[in-house]
């Protein structure tokens, strides 16, 4: 009898010690398209300086979201044609989480075309401490602002 409450205390223990663990991210496929707009923000001399952003769309794990964002922009001292894009953004779900996420890129200011990385940067509900990164390819109108994006990476949430 006194073995056996040992051993049910011993088995208690160690549920209670493993259910205490902390729950560690996984790393998940990540894919998002989505369109919006762009107001562009320029310089005296009419060259674009940066821009406000705001999107929708669809992504794994967000479903439906929309989003907003800043991003900066100068010009790449490789080719004349491009400008270096940085800034930040941040997309909440249809539940109400949030995923900020920091991009990387370039603007070909002849065709519209953009590429680079977003890398996760955390976020609140189930995105508290996302990580991960994904590739992006952005059209953009730069005549209206208006533009497509689509991005496929991996996100550790």
């Amino acid at each position: 009898m006194k073995r056996s409450l040992k051993v049910r205390i011993l088995a208690l223990t160690i549920t209670l010690l493993l259910g205490a663990l902390p729950v560690v991210a996984a790393e998940r496929p990540f894919a998002l398209h989505g369109t919006g707009g762009a107001a562009f923000i320029t310089d005296a001399a009419g060259n674009i300086i940066g821009a406000k952003i705001t999107y929708s769309g669809t992504a794994t794990h967000l479903g439906l979201w929309s989003g907003f964002g800043k991003l900066q922009f100068k010009p790449d001292p490789n080719n004349s044609n491009q400008l270096l894009a940085t800034g930040t953004s941040i997309l909440t779900a249809a539940n109400g989480d949030k995923l900020q996420f920091l991009v990387d890129g370039t603007l070909d200011i002849t065709t519209g075309l953009g590429k680079g990385t977003l890398q996760f940067v955390g976020g609140t509900g189930r995105f508290d401490e996302a990580s991960g990164s994904a590739n992006f390819i952005v059209t953009q109108n730069l005549a209206t602002g208006a533009f497509e994006v689509t991005a496929v990476g991996a996100i550790n949430f």
